[in-house]
């Protein structure tokens, strides 16, 4: 069923910024009996999102336009969330320990906000770490917590090259050595191919696929013959 009407309706009452209107907004169509508050977020307010992204790539909305979006899509982000918490009877014992991080930027964030709440609707256990932390911290992170996954989602195209080097630094030192290393988002789903030829183990084109996927191949791995980026890359020899 397609929601475009919600989706148009949202982003009108981001713009304007009215925040009593856009709550009164959002509690109307969560009362609804067929609209629980996991379909809005997947396909009302993640659509919006996209929207607004795009504008701004493309510079056909000003800074401020997207700013007040921005803090009004976030808002209804955060009450939908807190109404899928107050709903949650989630079977978690078939679930994932999945570590998650993100790229710079607000839309970035909130995308992987939506995400994280997705995936704790589908039963997975997620520690969200959020966006500017360093590959270093996040490889700390996955030896202390021993997660299932770890997932970099909604990446900008100046995040991918660390990306590269933090997957590559993972597997060199085995720091973990069931880790399932999953990729989505940002520019992940805006250039087909790239997540593989990084050398990541799973990935898919949307956010549906990716939760789908990490439920159905928890024994997917990349195979080296997979990975194009860096395959020339000199392993530094032994003092």
């Amino acid at each position: 069923m397609s929601h475009d009407t919600d989706v148009e309706r949202l982003l009108e009452l981001a713009l304007r910024g009215e925040r009593v209107v856009l709550r009164r907004y959002l509690d109307e169509c969560l009362d609804r009996k067929n609209f629980d508050p996991g379909k809005f977020l997947s396909e009302v307010i993640s659509p919006a999102l996209s929207r607004i992204e795009q504008c701004r790539r493309e510079d056909r909305a000003t800074a401020a336009a997207i700013s007040i979006v921005m803090v009004s899509l976030r808002l209804a982000a955060g009450r939908v969330i807190e109404r899928m918490a107050d709903m949650s009877n989630v079977d978690s014992s078939h679930g994932r320990r999945i570590l998650l991080f993100c790229g710079h930027g607000g839309a970035e964030q909130l995308d992987a906000e939506i995400m994280t709440a997705e995936l704790e609707l589908d039963g997975h256990e997620v520690r969200f770490g959020g966006d500017g932390v360093p590959s270093d911290e996040i490889l700390a992170d996955v030896g202390q917590w021993s997660p299932d996954v770890l997932l970099l989602y909604a990446s900008c195209p100046s995040d991918t090259p660390g990306i590269r080097e933090l997957i590559d630094t993972i597997r060199d030192i085995d720091a973990c050595p069931n880790l399932q290393i999953a990729v989505g988002g940002g520019v992940f789903t805006r250039a087909p191919g790239l997540a593989e030829e990084i050398g990541a183990d799973l990935w898919a084109d949307d956010a549906a696929d990716l939760r789908e996927a990490l439920i159905d191949d928890p024994e997917r791995r990349a195979i080296p013959e997979q990975r194009t980026v860096g395959r020339g890359r000199r392993t530094p020899k032994a003092a």
